[in-house]
């Protein structure tokens, strides 16, 4: 453009008028000659542009574009001039700041009305961010045509209000369809290119996503002309009038999806081989997406929603925590995700369940938070089982292990121990651990002094004071068969048990009882069949004691009725022994008195003989030598007889030679024989003897029974008076010896029976003390009885019972 000097003021009012509404426009604006020399720019030029005001013409224009559209400009200029018309063009105008923005160019002519061009007007637009947008635009454009074609997928656009569908060209392929052949409609044409069963699927899924104004996606089958059966995926959305809001087009994409469908079916082939079950949850949602095996392993519908709320409803109750905190920190720690867990299979059956292992893992976003949670839960059922057996033979391994050590140290101690309690409570501590009982208890029978049974006991898992309020147990219908020896009793509820709660007054058991719901009771049974006793167990709980315990602890009761008779036999020795030290002391003591009595006398009589002492030799007192020394001999010969029949009795040969004999006359003989002893002593004698009392008796016997009744009376009561009775009772004898001596204490009066027997000192009292035992055993083998009545201060009363027809047949064993 050529270089022009400023332009003159205007001289009509139109170019005033024209002139200022240019100035006014917020567009860039300009005028020029007729023949397109610029004269005058607006002021929004010059704001734009930064030029100064004084800079017009060519060199403006030359400042302002782009050297790129400069030339375009420049011949635009040229056109002009010849032709005279308007042009429009784009180019880009720098500004203030430097920068380039895209500006729509365009001049016209204004003519005056007779024709001929007064000036020209141009303006200048800017689009810079129209044009920006659409070169996006165009490259969106191409991107999504690659994608597209990269992607292998098809387009399509239904139009809803007259039902038409297009497909482009790919569109027709994914369907099987030649080239620009496909025209009809959705409803009508298109389905029969959807495979039969899924033709309904396809319709009501675009319904309600138009209907609901949500996107449509589906998978669904085709069907090709040739017959081939086809997968493709459908996306797609609708859109609506602006003012009416009704649906008018929905516009998709179709792809063929058969590779991905057929990787899928091997894949579930695969996974189903291997019985896993694929899920995921979009977080933070509570829907769960899975797969048929997942489903099965959860017990879930085939088809329907499945929540996650569902899924833990049907956890053990016990396994939920566990989970819950594998899922947290999954979650906020993004830790590996690998749980174990039962899944209940009925509700109403808590030991039913499988055990499933579910493993998975967290993915989050840019910013860290949780979007998806993906996971495999596979059956884990068998392997847990087969687990739990191998743990359980372990556990029953070393249990057996445990139980042998424990059953061999038991036997050795069984073996060894031979102090009653001592092995007792050992037994009871054994077995009550090898029983799994939280209590145990031994009861056991036991002979006093006197050969009465009783029983005593011993616990196990609790103190004694837990028992020692209640009674001994009774012979009720649940002990009396382990007391008799009966059997084996094992109640997995003995509170159910038919035998039990029958006895008042509590028909159970007493307030503040061990609690027993297990139940084990093993008779103790010895060798001779005598039950011993009875081992007791119980547990709180139920079903406790099982086949294994029972064998054990009846195997144990086996040896420990072998251990407590050796213990009774080596106790029995070891009061025999005690009794043959006595024995041994006493037999001494006894026959040393009347053999150093003897020996005196001898050598008294040695030295009056030596000295020739004519007065020792004469009749009364050779007459009181002899008698002192018969009285020794016979002191001895008795101590002789006591100790033959003691031998007699042990080994149970004591021999009664029976005969008639008139009890009366037998008593009368003794006690006039005992005579001179007992006025000699001071006692004052009172007889009451019936007569006509005849008996088939070892008359030698029963004289000896009465000789130890009245040397007892000499010994513990001396000077009192005594009085002798015999009388019949039907067909019984009794004879009595009745004295009035200090009597005897009732806790002593068992063991005066008993061998080597006395109340006193040996120092105050002469014999063996063995007259007593000696009676007892000659009574009882002629099937009779002897027993004392006493208190202490009112004498002692003996009294012997004896069957007039003598010992029956049958030989009579004593008690050794």
């Amino acid at each position: 453009m050529r270089e022009r000097l400023p332009p003159a003021e205007p001289t009509t009012e139109d170019e005033r008028l024209f002139r200022t509404f240019a100035a006014a426009m917020p567009q860039l604006a300009w005028t020029s000659t007729f023949d397109a020399d610029t004269d005058s720019f607006n002021p929004a030029w010059y704001a734009f542009t930064g030029q100064p005001t004084d800079l017009t013409g060519a060199a403006a224009w030359n400042a302002a574009l782009h050297p790129d559209e400069a030339t375009a400009v420049i011949a635009a200029s040229k056109a002009i001039r010849l032709t005279g018309e308007a042009f429009a063009l784009e180019a880009r105008l720098r500004r203030a700041d430097g920068t380039w923005r895209w500006h729509h160019l365009q001049s016209r002519p204004v003519t005056h009305p007779e024709g001929p061009v007064r000036f020209r007007l141009g303006t200048a637009t800017d689009i810079h961010e129209q044009k920006l947008a659409l070169r996006r635009l165009e490259d969106s454009e191409q991107r999504l045509a690659l994608a597209l074609e990269s992607s292998n997928l098809g387009t399509w656009e239904w139009d809803i209000t007259s039902d038409v569908l297009s497909f482009d060209l790919r569109c027709e392929q994914i369907f099987g369809m030649p080239p620009r052949s496909f025209r009809g409609t959705f409803r009508t044409d298109f389905p029969r290119f959807v495979h039969p069963d899924d033709r309904e699927l396809v319709l009501s899924h675009v319904d309600a996503a138009v209907r609901g104004r949500t996107a449509y996606r589906l998978e669904y089958r085709t069907v090709w002309p040739d017959g081939g059966i086809h997968w493709v995926r459908a996306l797609g959305r609708a859109y609506y009038g602006e003012t009416t809001g009704r649906p008018t087009r929905m516009v998709g994409t179709v792809a063929n999806i058969d590779a991905r469908k057929n990787q899928e079916a091997r894949f579930e082939l695969v996974l189903e081989a291997a019985g896993l079950g694929l899920w995921y949850c979009d977080l933070p949602g509570e829907l769960v997406h899975c797969n048929a095996i997942y489903r099965s392993l959860h017990g879930l519908p085939a088809e329907g929603e499945v929540r996650a709320d569902a899924v833990r409803r049907r956890m053990h109750p016990d396994d939920v925590a566990r989970v819950d905190e594998a899922v947290r920190r999954a979650l906020e720690e993004r830790a590996p995700y690998d749980v174990h867990f039962r899944l209940l299979l009925d509700p109403a059956a808590p030991s039913q369940v499988r055990w499933l292992r579910t493993t998975g893992r967290v993915f989050f976003d840019a910013h860290g938070r949780p979007r998806r949670f993906d996971g495999v839960t596979q059956d884990v059922t068998a392997e847990r089982q087969l687990e739990e057996s191998l743990r359980q033979t372990l556990l029953e391994k070393n249990e057996s292990l445990q139980t042998l050590e424990l059953v061999n140290e038991t036997g050795q101690a069984l073996a060894a121990e031979l102090h009653l309690e001592t092995l007792v409570q050992g037994v009871t501590d054994a077995a009550t651990q090898l029983s799994k009982a939280a209590f145990g208890a031994f009861f056991y029978n036991v002979l006093d002094d006197r050969g009465q049974s009783y029983m005593l006991y011993t616990l196990a898992g609790v103190p004694k004071e837990a028992f020692s309020r209640f009674p001994m147990p009774r012979a009720t219908r649940v002990f009396e068969p382990t007391f008799k020896g009966a059997g084996i009793i094992r109640s997995d509820d003995i509170t159910r048990d038919p035998r039990y709660g029958h006895n008042p007054p509590h028909h159970g058991m007493p307030e503040g009882h061990l609690p027993v719901r297990s139940y084990l009771a093993v008779p103790v049974t010895s060798r001779s069949g005598e039950v011993i006793g009875g081992l007791f167990f119980g547990h709180p709980s139920p079903g406790v004691f099982t086949v294994r315990e029972e064998k054990l602890v009846a195997a144990l009761a086996a040896q420990v009725a072998v251990a407590m008779d050796n213990a009774r036999l080596f106790q029995r020795a070891q009061e025999a022994i005690t009794a043959r030290d006595t024995f041994l002391s006493i037999a001494s003591h006894e026959l040393r008195t009347p053999i150093t009595s003897m020996k005196m006398h001898a050598q008294h009589m040695r030295k009056r003989i030596d000295s020739q002492d004519p007065s020792a030799f004469t009749p009364e007192r050779v007459t009181r030598l002899v008698e002192q020394t018969e009285r020794s001999i016979g002191g001895l010969s008795r101590l002789v007889e006591d100790m033959l029949d003691i031998s007699r009795i042990a080994i149970g040969r004591l021999n009664i030679q029976l005969e008639q004999v008139d009890l009366g006359e037998l008593t009368r003989d003794v006690v006039e024989r005992f005579r001179p002893q007992l006025s000699e002593a001071g006692h004052a004698l009172e007889l009451h003897l019936a007569s006509g009392i005849v008996g088939r008796w070892d008359r030698y016997r029963l004289e000896q029974v009465l000789t130890n009744l009245l040397t007892n009376a000499l010994k513990y009561a001396p000077g009192a008076p005594l009085r002798i009775s015999t009388l019949s009772v039907g067909d019984s004898a009794l004879l009595e010896v009745h004295d009035a001596g200090p009597g005897i204490p009732p806790e002593s009066q068992h063991r005066i029976f008993e061998r080597f027997e006395r109340l006193v000192a040996a120092k105050n009292i002469s014999g063996l003390g063995l007259g007593l035992h000696i009676a007892r055993h000659i009574t009882e083998a002629h099937g009779g009885t002897i027993r004392v009545r006493s208190a202490v201060g009112e004498g002692a009363r003996f009294t012997v019972e004896l069957p007039i027809a003598g010992p029956a047949d049958t030989p009579v064993t004593p008690s050794s």
